[in-house]
């Protein structure tokens, strides 16, 4: 099978949609042979927001001590094999054919027999297990698709768990309150699990009854580990980690936003719950890239920050770090968000920092049919805005309206970001 191919018959299975339980993956797995009973190490991790940034920490953390890592992550920005990495390089094409063609063999066989089709983000978590399990890799780390407790990724048992907070996201799935959500997200906890977590409020206690329940150690931000002498630049972060059995010093992170001081603190823990060094732990902060979450074009004219905030906690993490980092510029934001977002309160945290708004429509069609409307929500809250569908063309319209000492922001849906974001890296290679 090659690789183009590959891609059309994983995507047909969209057609399944977001069918949470764990039978189909199960099955499907047990047909592959437990490839996730193969991985000697794995690192879980769920959470509302941060997820994918302390699943990058983490990764680049333990490759600096020189163990084989495994990175899962979703969704990609730019090319599907992104979504896997060994030692930080990502899946090769031919690579990924083979693998998907004995995934989606049993996949066949399994529909001939009667069985429930696995859907997309299954076929890809099999995957993932079975590359790694064949890569004989030391650590594998997880980041869950949706919620925890029915994620196809729950296949795994976690060595170390970790949430990383709970908001109110993907409600029709996970639940109405923030207790239901955290109890979905608390099901990534095992018998075997070390757990840390970065939650607070209602769905702290939800957190500590599971770890509880299952008799495991619990590491809490603000309790077991800490973090504090802290400074935010549009460079970077600097913060000190304390915990129970260490005192991290200043630790530097090319990240952006004062949220990134919470994820650090959880990979720092975490991290030394894994027998990690000192200066692994350091020099991995220290390198760590996590493109378009509030990825500043300082270079560019005008300076350009992508950020793939799609929900109330990440339009909130994003409004923060405008106001520490950019308090005084005029902001033109080009945006797009999916329909089953909380696009109304989202803006609201939004808008009070933008002088103008060019809304687009992100690429993901079946989530965006009714994207036009938050250029309405906008002019209903007194701003200017205009909608353009095509998104190269409004990215041409938001560069057009800012002038050189603006901001052009670039937010919402990660997919409509990615795509952007490969607009500009395109006019780059062009000037170059």
């Amino acid at each position: 099978m090659e690789y183009q191919e590959a891609l059309v018959k994983l995507h047909q299975l969209t057609r399944m949609g977001i069918s949470p339980g764990l039978e189909r993956i199960e099955e499907l797995t047990r047909r592959l042979g437990f490839p996730q009973s193969q991985l000697p190490c794995c690192i879980h991790i769920s959470g509302t927001n941060g997820k994918g940034s302390v699943a990058a920490m983490l990764d680049a953390i333990l490759r600096q001590e020189g163990r084989k890592t495994a990175l899962f992550t979703s969704p990609h920005l730019q090319c599907h094999t992104e979504r896997y990495r060994i030692d930080g390089r990502p899946i090769t094409e031919e690579r990924f054919a083979m693998l998907f063609g004995r995934v989606y063999q049993q996949i066949e066989d399994m529909v001939a027999e009667g069985l429930a089709s696995p859907t997309e983000f299954e076929a890809v978590t099999a995957l993932a297990l079975l590359w790694f399990a064949d890569e004989n890799v030391d650590c594998a780390v997880i980041e869950v698709g949706l919620g925890g407790l029915t994620d196809s990724t729950n296949v795994v048992e976690a060595d170390l768990a970790i949430i990383t907070n709970v908001g109110m996201d993907h409600m029709d799935f996970l639940g109405d309150t923030i207790a239901e959500i955290a109890s979905y997200k608390a099901g990534i906890i095992k018998e075997k699990s070390l757990v840390v977590t970065a939650a607070s409020g209602e769905a702290l206690p939800v957190i500590e009854a599971k770890a509880t329940s299952l008799k495991r150690p619990l590491y809490r931000q603000g309790q077991e580990f800490s973090f504090f002498d802290t400074k935010l630049s549009q460079q970077g972060t600097t913060l000190s980690v304390r915990t129970g059995k260490d005192y991290y010093r200043h630790l530097q992170l090319p990240l952006l936003g004062r949220h990134q001081l919470s994820n650090a603190a959880v990979a720092v823990q975490a991290a030394e719950l894994l027998g990690v060094s000192e200066s692994s732990i350091r020099a991995g902060l220290a390198t760590v890239r996590w493109p378009a979450r509030l990825e500043f074009l300082a270079e560019r004219t005008p300076q350009i920050l992508l950020d793939g905030a799609h929900n109330c906690q990440g339009m909130e993490a994003l409004s923060t770090a405008l106001t520490d980092l950019w308090p005084e510029r005029r902001i033109v934001c080009l945006l797009g968000m999916l329909s089953d977002k909380e696009r109304q309160k989202s803006l609201q945290l939004l808008l009070p920092h933008l002088s103008r708004v060019v809304v687009t429509r992100p690429p993901y069609l079946s989530r965006s049919e009714d994207w036009y409307l938050l250029a309405d929500m906008c002019r209903a809250a007194g701003k200017e805005a205009v909608a353009i569908e095509d998104n190269r063309a409004a990215l041409d319209c938001a560069l057009q309206t800012a002038q050189d000492d603006d901001l052009l922001l670039v937010c919402g849906s990660l997919y409509m970001v990615a795509e952007i974001r490969k607009y500009l890296e395109e006019e780059k290679n062009d000037v170059c």
